[in-house]
């Protein structure tokens, strides 16, 4: 399930991010102040552990208004089960935005595989973006409907 984060699930947050980004981690003040500036597009993926009355987070994303992905995680033991394309998805239905475009670590195959299989395309780079890697510039654009004549 996906809802709005909230600042009860920051460390939760902080372990996935330092599991999926070890070179280059948001901290807990990133995360405060882009839970600030987009209260309502930072979002978290959660499920409810029955026996325990618990719930845990999975995943996150954040995005701008206009469309830019700041970032998106899961949990290392919940990948390739669709939560990042859930993730993903909820953005898109929610953004007012008709494009998406994000940064991505030239040596992160695996997240470059996950924007490809989404439908985005890598348009650009940036050179040393990362500080000593540069980044991939991925772009998305709702497919076009074929037009009925």
């Amino acid at each position: 399930m996906i809802r709005p984060f909230s600042l009860s699930d920051l460390s939760r947050i902080l372990q996935i991010e330092q599991h999926s980004f070890p070179k280059s981690p948001y901290d807990w003040a990133t995360f405060v102040n882009l839970y600030y500036q987009y209260p309502g597009t930072f979002l978290v993926y959660y499920d409810k552990v029955q026996e325990r009355n618990e719930v845990i987070v999975l995943g996150y994303i954040i995005y701008s208004p206009d469309g830019h992905l700041i970032s998106i995680a899961v949990d290392r033991d919940h990948r390739r089960q669709g939560i990042g394309k859930k993730l993903f998805d909820k953005a898109l239905f929610a953004s007012k935005a008709r494009k998406l475009w994000a940064e991505v670590r030239r040596s992160n195959v695996v997240a470059q595989i996950f924007y490809l299989k989404l439908g985005f395309r890598v348009i650009g780079e940036v050179p040393n973006y990362y500080g000593n890697e540069d980044a991939l510039i991925v772009f998305w654009v709702p497919p076009a409907t074929p037009s009925t004549r």
